[in-house]
């Protein structure tokens, strides 16, 4: 299995905050840039160890703007 593209990342919290005051354990973020100045992203729950994926620990906070 090949790494992601560059422009692809994927990292683990243990805590992400939503822009709604929740929040959710073990979570999955990915993102990618998909031209000039756009983004795609998305979160999923952590279930099991995915390749190529940085653990991160700690909060993350979801920009209300995504």
């Amino acid at each position: 299995m090949f790494p992601p593209d560059k422009s692809f990342h994927r990292f683990a919290v243990s805590r992400l905050h939503l822009p709604d005051g929740s929040v959710l354990k073990n979570q999955v973020i990915e993102y990618q840039q998909t031209s000039e100045n756009k983004f795609s992203a998305r979160y999923y729950p952590l279930t099991e160890e995915i390749p190529f994926t940085e653990w991160r620990g700690g909060d993350f906070h979801w920009p209300s703007d995504i």
